[in-house]
């Protein structure tokens, strides 16, 4: 049920709207960009969220926020069951840079090549993540890697639609909520020339939590942060979490243990964005083109004879939609080694496929310490691995993950 905000007076000839409540807005921005008046602003809630609010001065009362806003809307594209590939790039350079197995930078790739725009999330100097966009292929690193935290839209969506007015081929990559608000904001017209790619998201994390993480440790290492990979692969895809920092004197620096605790956080769902938890813009049916994530249930339950590619990553990637479909055929195949597998195998590994992130019991207590102190040190507490999660860490330190597959299918998790 939406939340709805608490606009709902009348004022002499005019009707304010009503907006989604933090259990529901997903900050895509639609309504903001949507308003023909400037009426409304994005503005931070004490925890980093970002939520639409109304002036009432500038708004006339016309409505069309409303009627853009996806979740208010619930507008959903029906789409075919989608058919499902495990595959990386064949460039193995690229294939390491990537999270998982590069199917991204195949598919951008190819729309770069063709004359199109690419937008995807990257950070800023100062590591803020908003969406940005590349016209040359050179320019695709900044926008790979998985990034868990909440990206900024700003006026994304307005200058897609300006691209889009122009002729230009555009694609979007982005969470499948931030995809949904883009297809309301657009008129049907401009959808012809607009190529989408989602994600199997876990939740989105709080910015404001990354910033307190970051300021940490840059305090610690006495060093500005100038980048950040959440997951490098130096020991491989399937050796566990590797997270990497790199400062602006003091280079590389892997961080584990408690300084790895902002992704221990995020992968327990301590600081996600409150509508994660019963997203509705998740499950095999997508409004994108394309939806990628990780392969992580390959081989578990069907056979797959080519697991020596695991430590080097492996992407899923699912064709939603027959643009997608013949997007593939037509040159995003030609830069990936590609096998065809079951639908089933794809969201029996990736639970968030289907599923919305669950709720942590710690999360109210997180929140009211997180408010209440300026010292990560004081957080640290949360971030303390199970006994289980331990033991689970030895098997793959000590045995490696193939043995650590192996007894996982034995238990059954």
């Amino acid at each position: 049920m939406i939340i709805l905000s608490t606009l709902l007076k009348t004022d002499m000839n005019k009707i304010f709207p009503t907006l989604c409540g933090e259990n529901d807005c997903t900050a895509c921005g639609t309504c903001y960009q949507t308003c023909p008046h400037n009426a409304i602003s994005m503005t931070k809630d004490e925890k980093g969220f970002l939520y639409p609010k109304i002036n009432p001065d500038k708004c006339v009362g016309c409505l069309l926020c409303e009627k853009r806003c996806p979740i208010i809307s619930s507008q959903r594209t029906v789409n075919p069951p989608p058919n499902i590939y495990a595959c990386w790039h064949k460039d193995k350079n690229i294939r390491l840079k990537s999270s998982s197995g590069g199917a991204f930078s195949a598919i951008a790739e190819y729309v770069l090549r063709n004359g199109g725009i690419v937008w995807g999330a990257a950070y800023t100097q100062d590591l803020e993540l908003t969406y940005q966009y590349v016209k040359k292929i050179e320019d695709i690193d900044k926008l790979r890697r998985s990034k868990y935290i909440q990206a900024k839209v700003n006026d994304t969506f307005r200058t897609i639609k300006a691209q889009l007015e122009e002729g230009s081929v555009v694609l979007f990559t982005g969470t499948s909520c931030h995809v949904r608000g883009l297809y309301a904001y657009l008129p049907q017209r401009f959808h012809k020339n607009l190529i989408t790619i989602d994600f199997i998201c876990h939740g989105v994390p709080s910015p404001a939590v990354f910033k307190k993480y970051i300021h940490w440790l840059e305090h610690k290492y006495d060093d500005k942060m100038v980048d950040f990979n959440f997951r490098d692969k130096q020991y491989g895809w399937d050796n566990g979490v590797l997270t990497v920092g790199y400062f602006q004197n003091k280079g590389k620096k892997v961080f584990m243990n408690n300084e790895n605790s902002y992704f221990y956080g995020m992968l327990h769902d301590m600081f996600i964005r409150p509508c994660c938890h019963e997203c509705k813009s998740n499950g095999v049916q997508r409004e994108a083109d394309f939806t990628i994530a990780d392969f992580w249930g390959i081989g578990r339950k069907y056979k797959f004879d080519q697991q020596k590619e695991r430590n080097y990553g492996i992407s899923l990637l699912a064709l939603n939609s027959r643009k997608a479909q013949e997007l593939y055929e037509a040159g995003v195949k030609d830069n990936l080694i590609s096998f065809q597998r079951p639908l089933q195998e794809a969201y029996e590994g990736n639970r968030n496929y289907r599923y919305s992130a669950k709720r942590n019991p710690k999360t109210p207590d997180f929140w009211k310490e997180f408010l209440a102190t300026d010292n990560w040190d004081e957080l640290l507490h949360f971030f303390q691995p199970t006994f289980s999660e331990r033991c689970k860490l030895m098997v793959k330190k000590y045995c490696g993950p193939t043995i650590a597959n192996r007894l996982r299918k034995i238990i059954g998790r």
